[in-house]
């Protein structure tokens, strides 16, 4: 798909801002009728997946962020998707990527109130599904917004 020079801006803006129709409309001289129609476009296209607003986990309390490697004995589509099943009833984990070039098979985030909490979600959750035969977590310290899509958009 072609992306214009709005479409560009659009997703510059939107990856680095959480903004309404109205503001975006302003900042890129476009009605809010059209700047709605190219993000429904965007969406409908797989280009963008949603609007989806980032949550500030630390400020609900879940004061650990963790990215965990899991690692599953079967390498099949039916292992994975129960794997993945299982994952959508633990609230904690908020995204699950599945990965080559790793020891591990998945990597996992997770958020968790506190150590406690983590063991729990770990050892008896997490480490009880099917297939897991071992898990390597590792403690986020800092994030960082490092993503700039202006450069990679210049060459779309």
């Amino acid at each position: 798909m072609e992306l214009d020079r709005y479409d560009k801006q659009i997703l510059e803006i939107l990856t680095h801002e959480d903004i309404n129709l109205n503001e975006l409309s302003e900042r890129i001289n476009l009605s809010v009728s059209s700047v709605h129609r190219r993000i429904k476009h965007l969406i409908e296209t797989d280009i963008m997946t949603n609007l989806k607003r980032d949550i500030n986990y630390e400020k609900l309390g879940f004061k650990l962020h963790v990215i965990l490697q899991v690692s599953l004995s079967k390498h099949d589509t039916d292992t994975f998707a129960k794997f993945l099943e299982e994952l959508e009833n633990i609230p904690e984990v908020i995204n699950a990527f599945l990965v080559t070039g790793q020891s591990a098979d998945f990597l996992v985030e997770v958020v968790a109130k506190d150590m406690e909490n983590y063991s729990e979600i770990l050892l008896k959750r997490i480490g009880k599904i099917e297939f897991v035969v071992a898990l390597h977590s590792s403690f986020v310290i800092k994030e960082y917004n490092v993503f700039n899509c202006s450069g990679l958009l210049s060459r779309v």
